[in-house]
């Protein structure tokens, strides 16, 4: 369409994306918001034992958040996002509770999100220690 003459032009057509773009932002910030607030929620129902259920649970509404944070230009939340699915995934998987591990990444969450959108330098040390975390819990192939 960009090619046909009396098409759209491409400047155009980037204008029209990023109003579409800027409405979507919009509805995703409350939603943000409210998804940090389930995840901490939940977190706060976590006896000393491994439950399984619970932590299906968990990982359900830390998967609703994924692609939110970059929608709102916080990539650093959406990897940290990542990251805890990543680890409730591994426990869920090797039947384990790490509490200390869940919680710095709620922790992690809080601070990225409250972080401006340009704060890599101090987002990347954040992200790194929440590797670590995960990695504590890697799931060794058997092949």
């Amino acid at each position: 369409m960009l090619r046909k003459p009396g098409g759209l032009t491409v400047a155009d057509a980037v204008e029209r994306a990023e109003a579409n773009l800027d409405g979507l932002q919009a509805e995703a910030w409350p939603q943000l918001d409210a998804g940090l607030a389930q995840v901490e929620a939940i977190y706060r129902r976590y006896g000393e034992a491994f439950d399984d259920a619970l932590l299906a649970e968990h990982y359900e509404a830390a998967v609703r958040l994924i692609g939110l944070p970059s929608l709102c230009g916080l990539d650093a939340l959406e990897n940290a996002a990542h990251s805890l699915c990543d680890l409730l995934d591994r426990l869920r998987t090797t039947g384990k509770l790490d509490r200390d591990g869940v919680g710095v990444h709620i922790q992690a969450l809080r601070l990225l999100r409250n972080l401006p959108a340009d704060s890599g330098e101090v987002a990347e040390p954040v992200l790194d220690g929440l590797r670590r975390v995960r990695e504590r819990h890697a799931i060794l192939s058997t092949g």
